[in-house]
């Protein structure tokens, strides 16, 4: 859309204010083996570098697999809170930041880099409409990643130095990479660059 204002006969007072309202965001597709599957889970990050901090996985209530992912196990709990998400609206769900909720599917994804085994869970934090409908999850450098995670005891892995993760997340994209194998020690512009 945003290029295509450039072949438009609008004034340009407009054409700017058409493409700051649609905004651009720059990033990566990545899958997301799941565990015991053969689907992927495919997201949408702007901030590649950081994957090596990804602990767990977002799907949206509304996410077209939330039934697949769903364990017996915990059929009923995911039902149950699928069902509340749906009497909210995408505007309360973005504006209530303090309020965190959600529920473990039961299902795994792996790591692509670091080969681990990480939850994934339904929060309506992630809204369908948003990139695929589900996020990789780094607590360390997203506020929002960081209230879940705390709130339902998860791990929280620090991928730039910076800041004091055990008081809030560290959401500043700059810094030296840390604790993500080949990545170490760059500058975090320079590992958002050799990511893509």
């Amino acid at each position: 859309l945003i290029d295509d204002l450039d072949d438009v006969d609008f004034i340009e007072r407009v054409k700017i204010q058409q493409r700051n309202w649609i905004g651009r965001s720059e990033g990566a597709q990545v899958f997301f083996d799941i565990k015991d599957s053969d689907r992927k889970l495919e997201i949408f990050t702007t901030r590649p570098d950081t994957i090596f901090g990804v602990t767990f996985m977002v799907i949206a209530p509304e996410h077209e697999w939330a039934g697949d992912l769903t364990t017996e196990a915990q059929r009923a709990a995911v039902e149950e809170y699928v069902e509340r998400s749906k009497k909210r609206s995408e505007r309360e769900r973005i504006a209530e930041t303090r309020r965190v909720s959600g529920v473990a599917t039961g299902s795994f994804a792996i790591n692509p880099f670091t080969g681990k085994r990480i939850p994934i869970y339904i929060s309506d934090y992630v809204l369908a409409g948003y990139g695929t409908g589900a996020i990789m999850a780094v607590p360390a450098h997203d506020s929002r990643d960081y209230a879940f995670a705390r709130h339902f005891g998860l791990e929280i892995v620090p991928v730039v130095e910076g800041g004091d993760i055990s008081q809030e997340s560290y959401d500043a994209k700059s810094g030296k990479v840390i604790n993500s194998d080949f990545l170490n020690g760059k500058d975090v512009k320079e590992a958002i660059g050799l990511m893509f």
